[in-house]
């Protein structure tokens, strides 16, 4: 990781260096793209990335990379609230708990534990490849805006393998559909499949267009505001993330072939919990496989 050694802002001469090349690279990461290149010059360009950044994460907005931007930028971590937060939801998760009529499901150190079994639902042996590649690929937006919401990791990795696999140009059309401008609420760009209408809503940006969210860190950050929104139904609940991220929040649907009973598409299946909760678990077993406690998490906090 780059460290930190003095204070960094746009002045003549140009400041210039290894750490402004670093700082412009974890930006354009973040998908601050009016960065340009990370070519080692602090100008107005990265000036202008950095006030956004801070403006984002609730820091003073001066243009300034001091030691408080620069420990978020690159070692975000949670405040002692969201740990909490995080900590109470898993009191009540890791009980064998349901959905009215539902299955009843617990979370384990394994991952998501359905009935009485002992043994989460996965899709290999070993860790799959795709969670893997997902985390790899696009560990630092995850971990920022996981940390900067308050919503943990393997529910942004698991929501991403769920929607798209990973694939960052993914784009869903829905029946209705006329045009971006007339139906944002019909079109879903993007890693995370946010709709336009609910990454605006979620963010309080009427701005954002398919362009925006078809960059990753932007979609990253569009889907983990929306999970977050969604806290206070979802408790950070897997199953039940599942459900109201694919339904707009948990509507009971009564279908035989509904485990969850929570509505998701398509209807009258639970099809999309079950994935969720498959990836899920992938994430816990990648985790325990590779030793990595990701500091805003499921795995690191449960016991």
């Amino acid at each position: 990781m780059a460290t930190y050694t003095r204070l960094l802002s746009y002045q003549t001469p140009l400041l210039r260096g290894d750490d402004v090349q670093a700082l412009q690279q974890r930006l354009l990461d973040l998908g601050y793209t009016m960065v340009g290149i990370a070519d080692g010059y602090f100008g107005r360009a990265t000036d202008s990335a950095v006030r956004s950044y801070q403006q984002a994460h609730g820091l003073v907005v001066d243009g300034v990379v001091g030691p408080r931007t620069w420990a978020a930028l690159f070692n975000p971590t949670p405040t002692l609230a969201v740990l909490a937060k995080i900590k109470s939801y898993l009191v009540e998760t890791k009980k064998l708990h349901r959905y009215r009529d539902s299955v009843s499901w617990r979370l384990s150190k394994n991952g998501i534990l359905i009935d009485t079994s002992t043994k989460p639902e996965r899709f290999s042996v070993d860790p799959h490849p795709v969670v893997r590649r997902v985390w790899q690929t696009y560990r630092i937006p995850i971990e920022n805006w996981g940390a900067t919401l308050g919503v943990p990791v393997e529910l942004i990795i698991a929501t991403i393998c769920t929607e798209t696999r990973g694939q960052a140009e993914a784009l869903r059309l829905e029946p209705g559909y006329i045009s971006d401008e007339q139906t944002p609420h019909r079109v879903s760009p993007g890693l995370m499949q946010t709709l336009i209408s609910t990454a605006r809503m979620a963010l309080n940006d009427n701005s954002i267009d398919r362009a925006w969210l078809l960059q990753p860190a932007n979609s990253i950050r569009a889907g983990t505001a929306y999970i977050a929104q969604q806290a206070a139904m979802t408790r950070f609940d897997p199953p039940k993330v599942a459900c109201a991220y694919n339904a707009g929040a948990i509507i009971y649907n009564g279908s035989k072939y509904n485990r969850w009973k929570m509505r998701q598409y398509p209807i009258n299946s639970s099809e999309h919990a079950d994935r969720l909760v498959k990836w899920l678990n992938e994430c816990f077993a990648m985790f325990a496989k590779d030793n990595l406690k990701p500091a805003t998490s499921l795995f690191s906090l449960i016991d």
